[in-house]
């Protein structure tokens, strides 16, 4: 299989992004870096390929010319790049995650899975994954929904995963909320343990994540929302399309440890705040919508989902023209 790693970054090479770009030569994976305004002119891999914005414009795609710069949608562009480049498997992480041994494991489609029986019900997925019981929660996951931590399972199950989640340990993907409460974080997951969440509700992430090339059209990060929102979404929607196609998602125990980059905690909390206000109403408006099965419609489903969010005035009108650059993108590649 071919494997693409996707970042994005705004810093010098760190020991996390040199640790990609090592173990990437060594898998022989394609290692791609998208850069944005605030990157360093000085960055530089010795294996991988960087994209500057000078590079992105060069770049026959429609996205990479209306995308706006310091936008963490551009990583868009680093999908795009290897979706042309006919990936088999796109894997994604930030450059403040580090990677273990297992990180770069062969990627497999097919796995045995523990399956969630709670259907078109909220689920704190975490709490499957804690060593010791925690009051933590995904960032994504409805406020009045964090205590909802009862999840009830079936026996192991095989079946193929075109979209895997990996939970992060050390300070992991949780909102400001819980940031703010608790000075200290390190918590540590259970590392061997594959759940299949079936009908459940969860919110995904772009931190360790696992697309297989069927599934590719449903990469798209939204631009005009907040950046602590546009992955969640993201997220949701690709859920609905893919639960509406029979395609399961898998969260898988940890391969990676996060060493958070300095936020702004209270400017984190206001980008989320469409998130907790809006997440819930998303699920609701999607989840009427009749979409239709089959990979070659997931461009139009995925259409479908946003025009109906625009309407009910969840997201933004201008959202449109990067949408539609997408797909035309999306499309050329698929010719």
């Amino acid at each position: 299989m071919k494997v693409s790693l996707v970042i994005t970054t705004i810093n010098l090479p760190n020991k996390n992004i040199k640790k990609f770009d090592n173990q990437c030569k060594k898998k022989k994976w394609s290692f791609l870096v998208v850069g944005d305004h605030k990157t360093p002119k000085k960055f530089k891999l010795n294996y991988g390929d960087f994209f500057s914005i000078q590079n992105q414009n060069y770049l026959k795609f429609s996205f990479s010319k209306k995308c706006p710069i310091n936008n963490y949608a551009r990583k868009n562009i680093g999908y795009l790049i290897a979706y042309k480049n006919n990936s088999d498997v796109i894997v994604e992480t930030d450059d403040d995650n580090y990677p273990y041994k297992n990180f770069f494991d062969e990627k497999k489609l097919s796995h045995k899975a523990k399956v969630v029986k709670n259907k078109n019900k909220w689920i704190n997925i975490y709490t499957a994954f804690f060593k010791k019981k925690i009051n933590c929660w995904p960032r994504g996951l409805p406020l009045n929904e964090i205590t909802n931590n009862k999840i009830e399972f079936k026996n192991l199950k095989k079946n193929n995963f075109y979209l895997q989640q990996g939970v992060c340990e050390g300070n992991p993907d949780v909102d400001a909320i819980f940031r703010l409460i608790n000075k200290k974080i390190n918590i540590n997951f259970k590392k061997n343990l594959k759940i299949n969440v079936k009908k459940s509700l969860v919110t995904l992430n772009s931190q360790n994540t696992i697309w297989f090339r069927k599934i590719f059209p449903l990469l798209y990060l939204p631009v005009t929302c907040t950046m602590r929102c546009t992955d969640i979404w993201r997220g949701l929607i690709t859920q609905r399309i893919l639960q509406n196609d029979d395609k399961d998602i898998m969260f898988f125990g940890t391969t990676m440890k996060q060493f958070r980059n300095d936020h702004n905690l209270l400017n984190d909390f206001e980008q989320e705040i469409p998130m907790y206000l809006k997440d819930k109403k998303i699920n609701e408006i999607i989840s009427k919508l009749k979409l239709k099965k089959g990979e070659k419609n997931y461009l139009s489903n995925l259409k479908t989902c946003y025009n109906a969010l625009i309407s009910y005035g969840i997201i933004s009108k201008n959202e449109k023209k990067y949408l539609n650059a997408w797909i035309d993108d999306c499309q050329k590649i698929l010719k």
